[in-house]
C-alpha cells in the first residue's frame, strides 16, 4: 500500500503572497484537505489556498472544532475529525491539514498532530506567522540585540500580569479581551500597535487608538518596550 503522509501545512496571515512555495506543493500533491471551520462557516485557510491554486479535484473535510474551554467538548470534535483523517491515511491516501499563520503557532492542528504522529507518518510545513507580518504591516522591528519578545495569548486569564515583562511583547488573538487589554496599555502608559485582519480586506492598523478597533478573532498587539 502507498505510504500515506499526514501535512501540517501552514497558508500565512492572510494575503495568499505569503503562503510558501513549500506550502502549496504540499497542497497540491495531495487529493485531501483538512480545513477547519469557524461556527459561522468561515474558512479562511482554504479561502487563502483557493485564490493561488486549483483545488476544484481535491476533497474537502471541515473541521469543526468545539473551540471551547470545555476539555470534554474539544476532545469530542478532536475525535471527529481524526476519524475522518485516519478514514484516508488508512486507505495510503496522504492528508493535508491547512492552517492560517504558521501552524506551530497557537493552532488546534497540534492535538490532532499528537495523536497521530506515532501512527502515521507527519510532515509539518513550516509558514509565515501573524505577528511577523503585522510588524511588517505596522513598519516596525519585533525586537533588537539582546532583547527578548514575549509572546502571549490574548485568551489567557493572566494576560495582563504579562504586560510588565522585559523587552518586547506580541498578544495573539485577543478577542474579546482587547479592550481590557488596551485599557491596561492605556493606563501604564505603553506604545502599542493593533493589527486587525492582517493582509485582508477590512485590515486595520491601530497605533495607539488612532483607529477604531473592534473584538475581531484576528487581532495582534504590538506592545514596544
Amino acid at each position: 500500500m502507498k505510504r500515506a503522509v499526514f501535512y501540517g501545512v501552514s497558508t500565512g496571515p492572510g494575503d495568499p503572497e505569503l503562503i510558501t512555495i513549500k506550502a502549496v506543493r504540499t497542497i497540491e500533491k495531495c487529493s485531501v484537505i483538512a480545513v477547519p471551520r469557524t461556527p459561522g462557516g468561515g474558512t479562511l485557510a482554504l479561502d487563502i489556498v483557493k485564490s493561488i491554486t486549483d483545488i476544484k479535484d481535491k476533497k474537502i473535510i471541515y473541521a469543526d472544532f468545539a473551540m471551547t474551554r470545555d476539555a470534554a467538548l474539544n476532545r469530542k470534535s478532536h475525535d471527529t475529525v481524526i476519524e475522518d483523517i485516519e478514514k484516508y491515511l488508512d486507505e495510503g491516501i496522504s492528508v493535508a491539514m491547512l492552517s492560517i499563520g504558521d501552524i506551530s503557532l497557537y493552532s488546534t492542528f497540534g492535538y490532532i498532530y499528537d495523536r497521530l504522529k506515532n501512527k502515521y507518518a507527519c510532515e509539518i510545513v513550516p509558514g509565515v506567522n501573524s505577528f511577523s507580518a503585522c510588524a511588517a504591516r505596522a513598519g516596525e522591528s519585533l525586537t533588537k540585540t539582546d532583547r527578548p519578545l514575549t509572546i502571549i495569548p490574548g485568551c489567557h486569564d493572566n494576560a495582563e500580569r504579562y504586560l510588565s515583562a522585559e523587552g518586547n511583547l506580541v498578544i495573539m488573538k485577543s478577542g474579546k479581551g482587547i479592550y481590557d487589554i488596551v485599557k491596561c496599555l492605556d493606563e501604564k502608559g505603553r506604545d502599542y500597535t493593533v493589527v486587525q485582519n492582517c493582509g485582508l480586506e477590512n485590515e486595520v492598523v491601530s497605533v495607539r487608538g488612532d483607529k477604531e478597533i473592534t473584538d475581531s478573532y484576528f487581532t495582534t498587539i504590538l506592545i514596544r518596550e
